[in-house]
C-alpha cells in the first residue's frame, strides 16, 4: 500500500508544492511521474533478482530503502531534490510490487485459491490508490505536503519485524543471471521519449531537444529489444509474454492505470485550482471512484464463474458509458448522478485491473513468478507515469487553445503563461493589480473547458478496446487460451 499510495498521493499537493517549491508546470509532472516511469524501468530486473536472491530477503531490502527515500522527500527544499528522492522511492518500490505477487504465486497452487488470494492483493493495491488523495488532503490541510512522506516511515518500521522473521522463505534460484545495465538502458529510453513527449507539444526554443530525445529514446528501445531478444540469458522472459494470458494482462493491467491517474490529476487540479476546494474536500469528492476502483477486487471469488475476457469487456464496457457521461456534466459540484457515473467507471476500471491480474499470474509457473510479477507491476507503473504525461500533455494543449486575453493584455504576458495553469497562476500570483487578477480568471475558465475533451478522449479509446476484445472474446471460444482450470 505504501507504493501504491506514493503512485498518487501527491496529486492532492500540487498547488501548495507548486507555489512552496516555485516549480513550472513541466516540474510538477516530471515531480509526478518520474516515480513511475523509473520504477517502470527497475521492476524487470527487480523481478529476476527476486528470482535468484529469493524474495523475502529483496522485500526487506525494498522497505528499508522505501523508508529512507521517504525522509529525503519530505525534506526537500528545490523541485530537483524532490524529483531525485522520487527516484529513490522508485528503487524500493521496485524491489517491493514484484516480490508481493511473486508470493502469491507461490503459496496457491489452486487457480481458484489463487484467484481469491490475488482478489485480495488488488483490493489492498487498488485501496492504496484509494487512500492516497484521501491521506494526502487530511494532511496537507492539517500540516503540509511535506507529511505525505514522512507518513511512510512509521508504516514501514512496523512492516519491518514481519517480513525479517514472518513472511515465509520464497523458492530463488541462485544461478539466474541478472545485469543491471540493461535496466538503465530501459530508464534511459524510457525518460527520453517521456521528456519528448513533454517537450514538443509546447512548440518553442527546446523542441529540438524533444526531437532529438526521442528519436534517441526510440532507438534505444529497439536496441534493449534487440540485445535481449538474442540474449540466452535475457531478463526478459519473451516465451512468457508471447502467452495470450500474460500478453493481454500486461495490455489491461496498463489501461486502467493510465486512464486513473489521469483522471485524478485532471479532477485534483480541476477541483482545488479552478473551484477551490480544500485538499481534504477533493480527497472526499474523488473518494467514491477509488472506492469502487478498490473494492472491485471483491469479485476474485467470482473470476472462474464469469470468466477472464467477459470480466474485461464488461469493465471497458462500463467504464466507457461512464467517462462519456461525465464528459457532459460539470464538477463545480458532486450531484447524485456524477456522484453514480464516479462509481460506476472506478468499478469498471477495477474489475479489468482484477482480471488482468489472474491472467498474468495463473500464465506463469513457480519459477517465473517474480518475472510474471514484475511484468505486471511495470504495466501498472508505466500506466500510471504514462497516464500522468498523457493527460498533463493533452490538458496543457487543450488549456493553451482555450486560453484567451483581450489583444492589449496579451503582449504583456509571457509565453509560459500559456503552458499550464500552474505556469499561469505562479505568474498571476507574482503579478500585483488587475493583470494578476485577469490570468487567474480566464486561465480558470479555459483549465474547466479542457476537462470535457479529455474525457471524450478517453471514452474513444476504451470504446476501440471494447470492440477489439468483444472479437477476442468471440473468437477464443474455439482456442481457450482464457479458459481457467480448478
Amino acid at each position: 500500500m505504501p507504493v501504491v499510495i506514493d503512485s498518487t498521493v501527491l496529486h492532492m499537493a500540487i498547488p501548495p508544492l507548486t507555489l512552496d517549491l516555485k516549480a513550472t508546470g513541466t516540474e510538477v509532472l516530471w515531480m509526478l511521474d518520474i516515480y513511475s516511469l523509473f520504477m517502470a524501468g527497475l521492476l524487470i530486473p527487480m523481478g529476476v533478482l527476486g528470482d535468484k536472491v529469493g524474495h523475502h530477503k529483496l522485500l526487506l531490502w525494498g522497505v528499508i530503502i522505501f523508508a529512507i527515500a521517504s525522509l529525503a522527500a519530505g525534506f526537500s527544499q528545490q523541485p530537483m531534490h524532490l524529483i531525485f528522492a522520487r527516484i529513490l522511492l522508485a528503487v524500493g518500490g521496485a524491489m517491493i510490487m514484484p516480490t508481493t505477487l511473486a508470493v502469491i504465486r507461490q503459496t496457491f497452487q489452486s487457480e481458484k485459491q489463487r484467484g481469491i488470494a490475488l482478489g485480495i492483493w488488488v483490493v489492498f493495491a487498488n485501496g492504496g490508490a484509494a487512500v492516497g488523495p484521501l491521506l494526502g488532503g487530511l494532511l496537507i490541510d492539517y500540516f503540509s505536503w511535506r507529511a505525505i512522506f514522512f507518513i511512510n516511515i512509521p508504516v514501514l518500521l512496523l512492516i519491518v519485524p514481519f517480513v525479517a522473521f514472518v513472511l515465509p522463505k520464497s523458492i530463488s534460484d541462485s544461478k539466474k543471471n541478472w545485469v543491471l545495465k540493461y535496466a538503465l538502458l530501459l530508464i534511459v529510453a524510457i525518460i527520453m521519449v517521456v521528456y519528448s513527449i513533454k517537450t514538443i507539444p509546447k512548440w518553442d526554443e527546446s523542441v529540438w531537444y524533444g526531437v532529438i530525445a526521442g528519436a534517441t529514446g526510440c532507438f534505444l528501445l529497439y536496441l534493449f529489444y534487440k540485445v535481449q531478444h538474442r540474449s540466452p540469458d535475457s531478463m526478459v522472459d519473451w516465451q512468457l509474454i508471447k502467452k495470450p494470458r500474460v500478453k493481454y494482462g500486461m495490455l489491461f493491467t496498463f489501461i486502467p492505470m493510465t486512464i486513473c491517474s489521469g483522471f485524478e490529476l485532471l479532477l485534483s487540479q480541476e477541483l482545488q485550482l479552478v473551484h477551490g476546494l480544500t485538499p481534504t474536500d477533493t480527497a472526499f469528492y474523488i473518494a467514491p471512484f477509488f472506492v469502487a476502483f478498490a473494492f472491485s477486487g471483491a469479485l476474485g471469488a467470482y473470476l472462474k464463474r464469469i470468466g477472464i475476457l467477459q470480466i474485461i469487456v464488461i469493465g471497458l464496457l462500463v467504464s466507457t458509458v461512464s467517462f462519456f457521461a461525465m464528459s457532459q456534466m460539470g464538477f463545480a459540484t458532486l450531484t447524485f448522478w456524477l456522484l453514480f457515473w464516479l462509481l460506476m467507471a472506478g468499478f469498471g476500471l477495477g474489475i479489468i485491473m482484477l482480471a488482468a491480474s489472474f491472467a498474468i499470474m495463473s500464465g506463469a509457473d513457480d519459477e517465473n513468478a517474480g518475472a510474471a510479477g514484475s511484468l505486471e507491476s511495470i504495466s501498472y507503473e508505466l500506466g500510471v507515469g504514462l497516464g500522468v504525461t498523457f493527460f498533463g500533455v493533452l490538458l496543457s494543449q487543450v488549456f493553451s487553445a482555450t486560453l484567451r486575453f483581450d489583444p492589449n493584455i496579451a503582449t504583456q504576458l509571457p509565453k509560459k503563461v500559456y503552458h499550464s495553469i500552474q505556469d499561469a497562476l505562479v505568474y498571476a500570483e507574482s503579478t500585483s493589480g488587475e493583470l494578476g487578477q485577469v490570468v487567474q480568471t480566464e486561465s480558470k475558465v479555459a483549465f474547466e473547458a479542457a476537462h470535457s475533451a479529455v474525457l471524450i478522449a478517453c471514452s474513444l479509446i476504451l470504446l476501440l478496446f471494447t470492440i477489439q476484445m468483444s472479437i477476442k472474446w468471440y473468437k477464443d471460444k474455439k482456442h481457450n487460451h482464457f479458459k481457467i482450470d480448478k
